[in-house]
């Protein structure tokens, strides 16, 4: 029952993790951008996103969907190495899609972002207000109503007091 309680305000640190290696991503990205380009023919966007194109060769064409996207994946690998090299490794994954109407796949390196996301946000802000403003009425509630229980307490403790 805790972990619910808790969950909205530990949402924030993930939040802010996922919004600090966006920035990472995004900084290198644009850091190496100009080796990305010349040398393996990937792109930068405004997002930072590492994003390219691999062409499906001719023999490869003809053959089942599986085996095209088994050469895309062999071709993923090189991107794997470069990513090594820039620092980026640990955190990218491809996200491949089929180009349609050309024999060519679109891969875009990308970190997976669990808490950025714009609906997310907003239901666990609204998630933390709510356990906020019951926080915050039970707090006024006790505050008010602190000599009637300081007076039971009293009580309490000399009625118990007198019984042993």
């Amino acid at each position: 029952m805790l972990d619910k309680i808790l969950k909205p305000f530990t949402y924030w640190i993930e939040l802010y993790r996922d919004i600090k290696m966006f920035n990472v991503f995004r900084n290198t990205a644009y850091e190496h951008k100009k080796m990305l380009s010349d040398k393996h023919d990937l792109r930068v966007d405004w997002l930072g996103r590492i994003y390219g194109v691999i062409n499906i060769p001719e023999e490869v064409e003809g053959a089942a969907e599986q085996i095209q996207q088994a050469y895309v994946l062999q071709q993923i690998t090189k991107y794997g190495s470069l990513m090594s090299v820039i620092g980026l490794a640990d955190i990218v994954f491809p996200e491949i899609s089929k180009i349609e109407g050309s024999p060519a796949y679109l891969v875009v390196l990308w970190p997976v972002y669990d808490a950025l996301n714009i609906w997310y946000i907003l239901g666990n802000l609204i998630r933390t207000s709510l356990v906020l403003t019951f926080f915050i009425v039970l707090i006024r509630i006790i505050i008010s109503n602190f000599n009637y229980l300081s007076e039971y307490v009293t009580l309490t403790v000399d009625s118990l007091k007198s019984i042993m």
